[in-house]
């Protein structure tokens, strides 16, 4: 059986001495690194709902959005002996905000420079998904 699943979340980026930063964080299920992220509730847009997963997994708020076309992140896995289909929509994103880590579901969390955060990221999906990231920032 087969089964399809959605998240949204966002990439903070931070612009600081001249240079981009991106905040990653450490899941406590699967100890993997990438970004905050999470499923929507009801009537929440896309947009909404991965801004409240931001604050909720970081604390950090959105201050602007750099790109409005989502970047989509695609895998599968299998969970309980079904097949789940994932689709991830990343909405680039400038952040502020003190950093507080929601403890039963974030592990750590880090900024790092773009080219660090490329090595600390886990999967290969969050590696494609940063380079596309940095193509945005390189045209701002």
């Amino acid at each position: 059986m087969t089964q399809q699943d959605q998240s949204y979340g966002v990439i903070p980026l931070s612009h600081r001495d001249g240079h981009w930063e991106v905040f990653l964080i450490q899941h406590c299920h699967g100890r993997y690194w990438g970004f905050p992220k999470g499923h929507a509730e009801l009537e929440e847009s896309p947009q909404q709902a991965a801004c409240r997963e931001l604050k909720e997994e970081t604390n950090l708020e959105v201050v602007r959005f750099l790109q409005i076309e989502p970047l989509i992140e695609q895998y599968q896995f299998v969970l309980d002996k079904h097949r789940v289909f994932k689709k991830v929509f990343y909405f680039a994103a400038e952040v502020a905000g003190e950093i507080i880590l929601q403890k039963k579901e974030i592990s750590n969390g880090a900024w790092l420079s773009i080219p660090k955060a490329f090595e600390q990221l886990t999967h290969q999906e969050g590696k494609a998904i940063l380079t596309q990231v940095d193509k945005i920032l390189s045209n701002i």
